[in-house]
């Protein structure tokens, strides 16, 4: 009986980790006044990232993100490098761990995040960072013991601004500022991180023989 309890715990604990800190990188552009355009004129986008983990569900994400430029129709503008930092809660579809008890349990899952951030050096003379409303979509695979991979569409949204293309030409084209949060400008990322485990949580074997 103690032989099959020692083999159960040994099958049941696994090498799981409270946090994660990455790199990502990838591409970035913008929707607004001067683009309606999904994906049009991406530009080089990277940072780091900070994830706790609570359980195998639930997660909080800090992350930086640095966007080189933003360009709208016809190469009608260009803005200097804008700085983002943003806090989003996660939440997986499945369990992303690899427990052979758990039928949910799965090395990959795809997930969904939203949060609050700020933006820095969206247009010229900007005083004070402008708060950002932060979501997206992604899928996190494990592919070792503590790496993970992670593709991601994140968007932030200004929630008090519609200036981002820096230029009065193009701000408030269609005379919409204020009708709605929705007309506010929007920045999207299409980025791949590679992050790496660490923080280990207690063993789970003791919590499931009892």
């Amino acid at each position: 009986m103690c032989v099959f309890v020692l083999l159960s715990a040994s099958t049941i604990a696994q090498n799981d980790y409270q946090a994660e800190i990455g790199l990502s990188t990838g591409g970035s552009y913008y929707l607004g006044d001067a683009n309606s355009k999904l994906f049009n004129n991406m530009q080089f986008v990277y940072g780091g990232l900070f994830r706790y983990n609570f359980n195998s569900r639930f997660a909080l994400r800090a992350e930086f993100t640095r966007v080189t430029k933003i360009i709208g129709n016809n190469n009608s503008f260009s803005n200097d490098t804008i700085n983002v930092g943003d806090i989003c809660a996660e939440y997986n579809f499945f369990d992303l761990e690899n427990l052979s008890n758990n039928k949910f349990s799965k090395p990959f899952s795809p997930f969904i995040f939203g949060g609050l951030g700020v933006m820095t050096d969206v247009y010229n003379k900007q005083k004070s960072p402008e708060p950002c409303i932060s979501f997206g979509v992604g899928m996190k695979v494990k592919i070792a013991e503590r790496w993970n991979l992670i593709g991601e569409w994140s968007n932030r949204l200004l929630m008090f601004s519609d200036n981002m293309e820096n230029n009065p030409k193009f701000d408030n084209l269609n005379n919409l500022n204020g009708s709605n949060i929705f007309n506010n400008d929007l920045l999207s990322t299409l980025t791949v991180s590679l992050t790496y485990d660490f923080w280990k949580r207690p063993c789970k074997c003791l919590r499931n023989i009892h």
